[in-house]
């Protein structure tokens, strides 16, 4: 694809951009509706352990099916809505899966996983979903107490786990009771339902007692402060927040604001703010942490200050929730799980990351530049102007009503109706007179696109991107708008626990013997399933969740023995 076609698709994409904003600040006053559904593999998990979960997201409007939120924010939270852990999971065909991990020094006491999307933001934690978990640390002889605003003063005694009405599915094993290391087979039927109306089914195989019945009072849906208005993430990850004066305490309209993706995954991009000074980015698919850097552009007549919307939901909540306790074969259970979770730690084996996929530590956003100047291939210069003016390079340094600025030399109409794109190691800068004091012996290459070039909703005379040898953007001042920030992209998925796979010499110390988040069912409605059985004897359960297109939720139970 060349670059004229690039930048026709560009501009296609700014113009549904404009209608994307049009459109969602319209549905201000009355967001679209929806609501998740979330699968957690247990209820009852040990300090250190890993939460497993799938995940869906549905429209509440059930006649329609709107585009929906492609992203989906989990939390192990405490009863007062203090956060744990959390990440930020893709959904793929209303559909997402990942995991929690529970830290190793946490109180014991009840947890809840939450879920939700930017766009059930806009209605509050009311509407989020919650799962109620039992959390024991066997190290820490002390329990977590239930605040006063909290506390549940009815006794709601948990109870044993229930199917959920509606015999939609059949399961059954091979045999009734299994020794260690057999292959346990499990069989689903599913003929009394629909296949077409399903939108997930996950399988979890746990022992007896870890699950118990979820029991949530949801916490009160209180005023919703300063809360703005959240765009539905579509696309996939974004940041959202408002440019203000921070003088004034104005908020800016129609100003570009800039964001550079440094080290690994390089990318820049740029958005004006709207009437209401608040500006949005849609990010790549990146995972794990990256460092961003947002700037605004230079401003005579104000000091831009950024404000960036916390990532994760930051409302107090209160969830109704009674003291933490276990019966007596919860008790078993969990003591049986602690073992393994000790035992398992002096096995654990340190993945190694598979670097094989990752892109090269530098490839800009524009690709393949059409020139680049070397400067220690040429004799050295005092200054960078006299670089760029005496040899045959495709910028050049202009004067203009007395103020320097940056030229692009090129064929294509138009080039010269626009400023080129100014960047030192990705960051833009908008002050020429300040790129032109970088002591040339600092700098590694220029790197120069010689075309249009469309970013987000601005258009640019060509890019001149200033690469340092450092990396250390050669010692110029940034703007003084500008504020770093390590964001934490997508949850890396790859390395997922799944099925288990015993390594020699090592002990089975699992405690979830199977999981499948996304279990697909044959075209006669029929899954079989297969695993390894554990080593430690006891009950265990075969658990099937599932959702339908109307977002109604069925449970299906089986139980097997293993003895020595």
């Amino acid at each position: 694809m060349n670059r004229t076609e690039l930048k026709i698709g560009f501009m296609l994409v700014l113009l549904l951009a404009g209608i994307f904003t049009l459109k969602a600040q319209e549905g201000k006053a009355s967001p679209a509706g929806e609501r998740v559904e979330l699968f957690t593999d247990r209820t009852l998990y040990i300090a250190g352990e890993k939460i497993l979960f799938s995940a869906y997201v549905q429209s509440e409007k059930v006649t329609e099916q709107p585009e929906l939120s492609r992203v989906i924010y989990c939390e192990l939270i405490t009863p007062d809505g203090n956060k744990i852990s959390g990440n930020k999971y893709l959904i793929n065909s209303f559909y997402a899966f990942g995991y929690l991990a529970i830290p190793e020094d946490i109180t014991t006491g009840i947890y809840y996983v939450r879920a939700y999307t930017k766009v059930m933001r806009n209605r509050g934690p009311s509407y989020y979903h919650y799962t109620k978990l039992k959390i024991v640390n066997p190290r820490l002889g002390e329990v977590r107490a239930i605040t006063e605003e909290n506390y549940l003063s009815e006794n709601i005694s948990d109870e044993e786990l229930q199917e959920i009405p509606g015999n939609l599915f059949l399961i059954s094993a091979d045999k009734s009771q299994y020794t260690p290391e057999d292959t346990v087979h499990i069989s689903i039927n599913g003929t009394g339902m629909i296949q077409s109306s399903l939108k997930g089914i996950s399988l979890s195989v746990v022992p007896e007692y870890s699950v118990f019945q979820d029991k949530v009072i949801l916490p009160e849906n209180g005023q919703l402060k300063n809360s703005g208005f959240y765009y539905p993430e579509t696309r996939s990850l974004s940041i959202t927040g408002n440019l203000t004066d921070s003088t004034t305490g104005k908020l800016l309209s129609h100003t570009r604001v800039n964001l550079s993706i440094l080290g690994q995954g390089r990318d820049f991009m740029a958005i004006r703010t709207d009437s209401a000074g608040r500006f949005f980015f849609s990010l790549p698919d990146y995972t794990g942490y990256r460092d961003l850097f947002l700037c605004s552009e230079k401003l005579i007549t104000a000091n831009p200050k950024i404000l960036i919307d916390n990532d994760f939901c930051s409302l107090p909540v209160h969830i109704p929730t009674n003291n933490f306790s276990l019966t007596q074969k919860e008790r078993e259970a969990a003591y049986t799980m602690a073992v393994n979770v000790q035992l398992g730690s002096y096995f654990k084996i340190e993945q190694i990351p598979d670097t094989s996929n990752k892109r090269p530590e530098y490839q800009a956003f524009y690709g393949k530049p059409n020139e680049i100047l070397y400067i220690d291939k040429y004799i050295q210069l005092p200054t960078l102007e006299e670089y760029l003016n005496e040899l045959p390079t495709l910028v050049k340094v202009r004067k203009r009503q007395g103020e320097k600025y940056f030229k692009v030399l090129g064929n294509q109409t138009g080039l010269t109706d626009f400023d080129p794109l100014v960047l030192v190691d990705l960051v833009a800068i908008d002050d020429p007179s300040l790129v032109l004091t970088i002591p040339p012996s600092s700098i590694s290459r220029v790197e120069v696109v010689n075309l249009l070039y469309l970013k987000g909703d601005q258009t640019y005379g060509g890019i001149i991107n200033i690469i340092s040898k450092n990396g250390d953007f050669a010692g110029i001042k940034l703007p003084s708008s500008g504020i770093f920030i390590n964001y934490e992209f997508l949850s890396d998925t790859s390395n997922y626990p799944g099925i288990y796979r015993g390594m020699p010499h090592t002990p089975d110390t699992r405690n979830t013997l199977f999981w499948e988040p996304q279990l697909i069912l044959n075209k006669d409605n029929t899954a079989e399933v297969s695993y390894k059985a554990p080593s430690t004897p006891g009950r265990y359960l075969i658990i099937l969740n599932a959702i339908n297109s109307k977002g109604k939720t069925f449970r299906q139970t089986f139980s097997i023995e293993v003895k020595k």
